[in-house]
């Protein structure tokens, strides 16, 4: 049975359970209408963040990927006659860059939205809240990277997106002293970054200085 862990505030677990209910697939339902505690949710993904979808053996994060999960694995549709059918697909296939900007600038806008909240809803500090969440939500995830990196990248043998993806973040937070990631923990993350930073592109696409 597959299971969603999620907030009934969340807009983007709400996204997700729109989706089921549209395909009508059954659910466990895991609420928890507040931040989860860390301590909680670590276990299940390394972001921190609902919602998390678990079906046939995955766990999956992000609802941008479990609705196109949902779509590719659940085709079917089960929306009612009297209203418009739910579409076939995640994106249009002449329109594929178009729908998938319309979906960045919603999804940067709605990040924007739960930020404000997360930030106005502490009860002492809500920005120390916040930001102390933030630091242990990229110790999370790097961890997590870790144990899945190789000295060459997430695909050995090619520059990966993945590889690139992980790359700017990484040296933009120490070139802006945002957050330290060479103090031994991520040793395979540091090599990998150690080498790439070598390459051609990146070399000619270096940041300012602070």
């Amino acid at each position: 049975m597959r299971k969603l862990y999620f907030s009934n505030g969340s807009p983007f677990a709400r996204r997700v359970r729109i989706v089921l209910e549209e395909k009508a697939l059954e659910y466990d339902q895991d609420i928890f209408d507040a931040l989860r505690p860390i301590d909680q949710i670590k276990e299940i993904t390394p972001t921190l963040q609902v919602p998390v979808l678990q079906d046939a053996g995955r766990t999956l994060w992000s609802s941008d990927l479990i609705i196109v999960y949902l779509f590719e694995n659940y085709p079917k549709c089960c929306s009612s006659v009297i209203e418009r059918p739910l579409a076939s697909t995640v994106y249009r296939p002449t329109f594929r860059w178009e729908d998938q900007l319309l979906l960045e600038t919603i999804n940067s806008m709605a990040d924007s939205m739960v930020n404000l909240r997360q930030m106005r809803s502490g009860r002492n500090d809500p920005k120390l809240t916040y930001l102390d969440r933030q630091v242990y939500r990229i110790k999370t995830c790097l961890d997590w990277l870790e144990e899945r990196v190789t000295p060459s990248g997430f695909w050995p043998g090619t520059f990966s997106v993945m590889d690139i993806s992980l790359l700017c973040p990484l040296l933009f937070a120490e070139n802006r002293d945002v957050f330290q990631y060479r103090d031994g923990k991520w040793p395979k993350i540091v090599e990998m970054i150690d080498v790439l930073q070598k390459r051609k592109s990146v070399i000619a696409t270096e940041i300012n200085q602070r």
